[in-house]
């Protein structure tokens, strides 16, 4: 599980925080949306997080009016 918080979306960017298994450390990840490449990430280390993260923040910038905050759920 992760917790993506703060979400933000501009016209060229997605970025949010994201805490693993819901809690601190924290780590942050933004992309571009033209491509989907990645142009910033502090990383949470021995996390399965970041993967998860990225495909999630994809599948959110679709949408016009993503939500500031969602949950992440993996088996």
């Amino acid at each position: 599980m992760v917790i993506l918080k703060n979400i933000i979306k501009t016209e060229t960017e997605i970025s949010t925080e994201y805490l693993p298994e819901g809690k601190e450390p924290k780590g942050f990840l933004k992309m571009r949306l033209s491509d989907n490449k990645i142009l910033e990430h502090d990383e949470v280390r021995h996390s399965m997080a970041p993967s998860h993260v990225r495909r999630e923040l994809v599948r959110l910038a679709e949408m016009d009016d993503p939500p500031k905050e969602k949950t992440v759920l993996w088996y």
